[in-house]
């Protein structure tokens, strides 16, 4: 069960040029509302089957949340997962609640893959509030790196045509899963084609990460895009 109104509170996505929809798993977090008391440790229950997160001062040397953020943010979490730890159908069950007119299903696993870096088939809170720390509150260039690892789905280090086809065409499935397929494929298409334009890549070419952060600074509108973050975060984490 994936939470009740009262505890969660999606956080939609923003499309940015390059069609990519993150944040990435802080699309469902709301804590329960009220006055929090600041505690020394996040959970101090026993752990019994619970994957325990690392203190709050260690969460607060390495993201970028104050403490009562990342107290916030874990609470939430909590609230959904209570084991510490997600699994890929449970991520995909939030995506699905969230967009409930498409098939988010390719999408939510391209986006747990990349916060599961280590590959263990799990997300736990630190994977979240450090991925999502850099998407919410990081610098242009951490958001640019995160945003590649998304598309480099073989982990190459290049972005190629057709990861860049599977990455939107994941997209517009989740928002609508009524296109037909020959329009979907057509739409992917045309839109795949504007970013190897706006990127400079040639037809059939790829990308390495150094060159796709060095023109996605060059462009004034996406680096403009990626700064709603910073508003997208405010909001959510007001309350």
């Amino acid at each position: 069960m994936i939470g009740s109104a009262s505890c969660t509170r999606p956080l939609h996505q923003a499309l940015i040029p390059l069609a990519v929809s993150v944040p990435p798993a802080a699309l469902f977090i709301r804590g329960k509302t009220g006055h929090i008391e600041m505690e020394e440790e996040l959970d101090t229950a026993p752990a019994l089957e619970r994957q325990r997160p690392p203190s709050i001062d260690y969460l607060f040397e390495i993201t970028n949340f104050s403490r009562r953020e990342i107290q916030q943010l874990y609470r939430s979490f909590k609230e959904l997962w209570p084991n510490g730890t997600v699994a890929l159908e449970q991520f995909q069950a939030i995506y699905a609640s969230i967009f409930p007119n498409g098939d988010s299903k390719s999408y939510a696993e391209l986006v747990f893959r990349n916060i599961d870096q280590t590959r263990v088939g799990s997300v736990t809170f630190l994977d979240f509030i450090t991925n999502y720390s850099k998407i919410a509150k990081g610098t242009v260039d951490e958001r640019l790196d995160w945003i590649f690892t998304l598309y480099d789905t073989n982990k190459s280090g290049y972005i190629a045509y057709n990861e860049i086809f599977h990455v939107v065409k994941s997209m517009y499935q989740m928002v609508d899963a009524s296109l037909q397929p020959t329009a979907l494929a057509t739409i992917c298409r045309q839109h795949v084609k504007i970013v190897f334009k706006n990127l400079n890549i040639a037809n059939g070419g790829r990308i390495n990460k150094e060159e796709f952060m060095q023109r996605c600074r060059a462009d004034t509108e996406i680096v403009n895009t990626l700064e709603v973050f910073n508003s997208f975060s405010t909001g959510l984490l007001n309350f």
